[in-house]
């Protein structure tokens, strides 16, 4: 097609728009720090076979470390970490 932007200028407003929706990410996540979620128990982590993941019922990914018992089972998790795309915690109510 004519009249295209060039690539040069695709990428920093691709690189800026990516920016500002980490930047979003980030301060929305910050906010499950410290708190104690209700996840349901997805599986295994697809990066660590050691940990599990699962959803809060505002459908935020959690991994932490837990038994393979607890696997489809909705349990109380403490958010220790914000890690951007997913939250890390630990199993329990307990802070």
């Amino acid at each position: 097609m004519l009249n295209q932007i060039p690539e040069e200028i695709k990428h920093k407003r691709f690189n800026k728009l990516k920016e500002l929706v980490e930047s979003q990410i980030e301060e929305n996540n910050s906010k499950y720090v410290g708190t104690i979620q209700k996840v349901l128990v997805e599986g295994k982590s697809k990066t660590n076979n050691n940990m599990l993941t699962g959803r809060t019922d505002a459908n935020k990914v959690v991994v932490f470390s837990g038994n393979d018992n607890l696997l489809n089972n909705i349990i109380d998790v403490n958010i220790t970490k914000d890690c951007l795309w997913y939250l890390q915690g630990e199993v329990g109510g307990e802070k």
